[in-house]
Order: structure tokens, then sequence, then C-alpha cells
């Protein structure tokens, strides 16, 4: 009977489309909804490479190569926290996903946030390497010496590299590894880990670690 009319064809053929659509949205939703359960991060780090470089003590850039592994459903962007100690804020760049929706501070405690879209949502388990660079004046000499890393979860890698081409010959001084807890009760600020010596031959600090201990902020302190 259906068929002999063009408009119960019609209406039909609405019905079952839309049924279709009730039950696939049902199977996304509960889908969804175990992914949420197995995890309550949206993401999980899984290594983390920071490289700062300088060839004159003013001019730098600073470059993070992090991997990630989506914990989502489909992951579209991730937010992005940092903080240049200088008087000028830093430019922000990267090669592989759109940088957005930068907000700077004038509270040096506060972390300065930017979001960080990807060119195409990440599904399930697909994993990707964030990049980010800032390229940094410090004209003013008002920057600090040094880069960090905040763990706030586990990680497999965390590695820091240091490049200062314009250090003389004879420099021959350690950096610092030190850290912090994330959420002290007292704010004890940062305690020394191990000394870190420079490779003169190359003028650079080089550090690596496996499985540092989450919920700390790292950092490579060095001689300006």
């Amino acid at each position: 009977m259906l068929l002999s009319n063009e408009t119960y064809m019609l209406v039909a053929l609405i019905v079952l489309c839309l049924g279709f659509i009730i039950l696939l949205f049902g199977i996304l939703r509960g889908i969804n909804k175990i992914i949420l359960d197995n995890s309550s991060e949206d993401y999980r780090r899984i290594s983390s490479f920071c490289i700062f470089q300088s060839h004159d003590g003013v001019k730098s850039t600073f470059e993070s190569f992090r991997m990630i592994q989506s914990k989502r459903l489909f992951l579209t962007h991730i937010p992005y926290h940092f903080k240049w100690t200088g008087t000028k804020q830093p430019k922000l760049s990267s090669t592989s996903q759109i940088i957005e929706n930068i907000v700077n501070y004038d509270d040096e405690k506060k972390w300065d946030e930017a979001k960080i879209k990807f060119k195409h949502p990440l599904k399930y388990n697909e994993s990707t390497v964030i990049h980010i660079k800032t390229e940094n004046d410090d004209l003013d000499h008002k920057a600090q010496p040094w880069i960090s890393c905040k763990l706030d979860s586990p990680i497999d890698v965390m590695t820091f590299r240091v490049l200062l081409s314009y250090k003389d010959a004879d420099f021959n001084k350690p950096a610092y590894l030190e850290y912090k807890e994330l959420n002290p009760q007292i704010d004890r600020g940062y305690r020394i880990l191990e000394s870190v010596p420079f490779d003169k031959g190359n003028k650079m600090y080089s550090y690596c670690c496996a499985n540092p201990e989450p919920g700390r902020i790292y950092r490579l302190r060095w001689e300006r």
C-alpha cells in the first residue's frame, strides 16, 4: 500500500532514516560513555621533548614536541599552558597544529593559555605529536634562564635540551634539574634534584629521564 502512493513512500523513508539516525546516535553515545568511564583524561601523555636555543643570549627559540594519545571518541583540540618570564610576549606557532585563543596574564604565578587545534580530529587511541614553537626576545634581560615541564599525569620520557652557542669557549658551569610539587600544602619552592654537566664541545645541556614522577613541575636552570 505504501509503495502505491508517493507521499506514503516518502513518509516511510523519512521515518526509516530518522530511526537509523536515532539508532546511530544511541550507539555512539553508548560508546562515548564507555570511553569516558575508562579515562577521566582527554588524552594520555607519552613523551615530552623540549629544546631551547639562543645564539646571542637575547633572542631565542623554545620548541616543545609532545606525543599524546587520544582517550576520547573524537579529540578536536587540547589546552596549552605556558609562561615566558621576559617582558615582551613571545610569538607562538606550530608546524603541525593551529594555535588559537592565546591569553596572557600579568600575574607571574598564573599560566598563560592557548588552544591547540588539530587539523583533523584524533580518533580514540590515535596518537600524534604536538609541536609548539615560541620566538622570544629578551632585550632587557628580564627573562629567567630556565625551561620547565609541568607533569600533571604520568609520562614515559621527558627530555630537555639547551643550546647556548654564545657561551665562551672556557664556560663549563653545570645546570641544575629542579622540581616542585604541583599542589603542595606549603609551597617550599624548587628543590635541586641533580646537576647536569655542560657539553663544551657542542655548547649545550642535555637531560633525559624515563618515567619521571608525576604531580611535579620540572625545570632545567643554568647560568645566564
